[in-house]
């Protein structure tokens, strides 16, 4: 059985888009990487899930903030940032060596003792794991062997002292009247071959996109469209993307090269209402959001330092990770209120849903 001690330390580039993450806890998983694939896909998973649905439960937020549609030809500039909340109950996740091939608690010689270990809002911890194998010798005889040494289990970001707990999802739209009191909404945003250290040629870019069409359905029914209220239908859809192209050499010890990923979906579809009273506005939706979400590195990996117990042979990875998060469709309530100045717009609402969501931004209108 190999035990894969590698050190991609380039794939955690993948989670920056998730800042406030910080450069020590990124330090913190390069030990995690160093065991086998299968290990690193588990931690992974429980280490980022919340945090990967916060965002892109996130990304459903600023489509709106008044259910009017604009005149043909009409406009607004909007800017907003969404935190949806990870619950309490979701910051740490029961770490089992059960689950794990090469993972367990430090000094934990019989594999058997669990841990609540932080996720990526979970706080620090005072935990520390170790790296071990088992390989079976020609006799048959069973040996267990180690890396040698411990290390302190990732740390979180310590939200204890928030209201809300999330990764802030911001973004920009125009939005644009058409015919039939209809709007189209636009997100979209990119930027290439950003430096991602200093101390690499490593380069990272990003890839934002939405796309949403809010219509005026009151008017097609005739016992209420002359109701004193706006009333639409909004469908939009978002995905964001980041990629970092890396390209490592440390000789003799490892080389890595290839690329990492991480996109985040959000489909949503709503029914909104809103009502006008002088320059304020009050307005509310209901509806459902479905969100994905996956990681992926595609690149070659080769470990010197540590070579299999067996064969003496440095190890080779391929294409370490690839795996999605299918949050399905979950059920949102909102209710918020719009300042209207001049063509200058301030809005804030809350979103009821599995990760309760905070929205607050700023625009300019022209009908």
């Amino acid at each position: 059985m190999k035990l894969n001690f590698t050190k991609p330390i380039i794939i955690l580039g993948a989670f920056f888009f998730l800042s406030p993450i910080t450069k020590s806890v990124a330090q913190d998983f390069v030990n995690i990487f160093r065991a086998s694939e299968e290990d690193v896909t588990q931690y992974m998973d429980s280490y980022i899930e919340p945090a990967m649905f916060s965002f892109a439960n996130g990304m459903a937020g600023g489509w709106y903030n008044t259910a009017k549609t604009h005149k043909p030809l009409g406009f607004d500039l909007t800017f907003t940032v969404n935190v949806a909340n990870i619950p309490s109950s979701e910051r740490l996740f029961l770490f089992n060596p059960n689950d794990y091939g090469n993972l367990r608690l430090a000094g934990d010689l019989t594999s058997s003792q669990t841990a609540d270990l932080p996720t990526l809002v979970g706080g620090d911890t005072n935990e520390r794991l170790e790296l071990y194998g088992q390989y079976t010798a020609p006799d048959g005889s069973t040996y267990e062997y180690t890396s040698g040494e411990t290390f302190q289990a990732p740390d979180g970001i310590d939200v204890s002292d928030l209201p809300l707990a999330g990764v802030p999802a911001p973004t920009l739209q125009l939005g644009i009247g058409l015919i039939k009191n209809t709007d189209l909404k636009i997100r979209y945003g990119r930027a290439k071959d950003m430096e991602l250290d200093d101390n690499t040629n490593n380069k990272y870019g990003v890839d934002i996109f939405g796309i949403a069409l809010m219509h005026d359905f009151k008017q097609w029914i005739p016992g209420i469209k002359h109701l004193p209220l706006d009333m639409a239908l909004l469908v939009g859809y978002s995905r964001f993307k980041t990629t970092i192209d890396f390209d490592e050499n440390e000789p003799g010890v490892f080389s890595a090269e290839g690329t990492a990923s991480l996109t985040a979906n959000n489909t949503t579809i709503q029914a909104l209402v809103s009502k006008k009273l002088s320059i304020l506005t009050l307005y509310g939706g209901i509806g459902y959001n479905i969100v994905s979400s996956g990681i992926k590195v595609d690149g070659e990996i080769v470990n010197y330092d540590l070579t299999d117990v067996i064969t003496g042979e440095p190890y080779t990875v391929e294409d370490p990770v690839d795996f999605t998060y299918d949050g399905g469709s979950t059920f949102r309530g909102t209710a918020g209120m719009r300042l209207k100045l001049a063509f200058i717009t301030l809005h804030a609402d809350y979103t009821f849903q599995k990760y309760n969501m905070l929205s607050a931004g700023l625009g300019f209108t022209f009908r």
